[in-house]
Order: structure tokens, then C-alpha cells, then sequence
């Protein structure tokens, strides 16, 4: 499988980890435990910001930092942090019940992101093609 480098100062979502992890309301061996996972585990997303989709969840839940902000650094960071004129970014758990296709896009893209295949880049025209996509059936509906 492809690997980045995933040194903390190169690994956003690493970063981001770090501080749901440390910022939160829980030490990280209470997170380990109520995620039911071991503490190394807890460290090495700290470290190296990998995860998979039922952790970071869990961990969204368990601090209070967004799912998506966590996942992406995309939209208000905690439950908190929201602006009136800001788009809500949709819980991760309603998109993916949404359908079966919902939930494969979340995993692709995460997969994506962890492997060091989505990088920044890439992330912001795939949102960008996704917000066009949005804005030209928005129009279309209008006419």
C-alpha cells in the first residue's frame, strides 16, 4: 500500500487528532476505553492520524469535535463552533444512512485521505466539483 510521511508536522488530520485528543474532556486513556481500543492505538492517531470511520466517530462524539472537521478540516471544528451564516455540515452519521451510496463515498474518501492518495489539493477540487455539481441542480430546479 502507498505511505506518506506522517510525521505530526506534515499530517493534518494528525494534528487535528492530537487536539479532539488533548483538548477534549476525556484523558486519552478514557477514550481508549470507552472506544474499546487500546491506549497505543489512541496514541498513534495522535502521531500519525489514522483511523478508521467507527473511531473517528466515536472519538467526534466522545470530545465534541465535529466528525468532518476532524476528518477533513472542513466546516466548524466543535459542536460549538457554529456561525449563523455559516452551511451546517451534516453529522456523519446521518450522510452515511442517508444510503449505501452515501456510506461508500464517506469510506473511499477516508480511505483515500489516510493512504496519502486525496491529497489537499485534490480534496478541494473534488469539493468543488461536488459544490458545482450542487449549484448547477440548484439552477436547473429554478429554470
Amino acid at each position: 500500500m502507498h505511505s506518506m510521511s506522517l510525521d505530526p508536522p506534515n499530517n493534518a488530520r494528525a494534528a487535528r487528532l492530537r487536539e479532539a485528543i488533548e483538548e477534549g474532556p476525556l484523558k486519552a486513556y478514557e477514550i481508549a476505553d470507552r472506544l474499546h481500543s487500546s491506549r497505543t492505538s489512541v496514541l498513534n492517531w495522535k502521531k500519525r492520524g489514522a483511523i478508521n470511520v467507527d473511531n473517528l466517530r466515536g472519538l467526534s462524539e466522545l470530545t465534541g469535535y465535529r466528525f468532518w472537521w476532524l476528518a477533513f478540516g472542513e466546516g466548524p471544528k466543535t459542536i460549538d463552533d457554529t456561525a449563523a451564516d455559516e452551511i451546517q455540515v451534516a453529522d456523519s452519521d446521518n450522510i452515511a444512512n442517508a444510503s449505501p451510496e452515501h456510506t461508500r463515498l464517506i469510506k473511499v474518501l477516508t480511505q483515500a485521505t489516510q493512504s496519502g492518495r486525496l491529497n489537499d489539493q485534490m480534496a478541494a477540487s473534488l469539493a468543488d466539483f461536488i459544490s458545482g455539481m450542487m449549484s448547477s441542480r440548484s439552477q436547473t430546479r429554478e429554470d
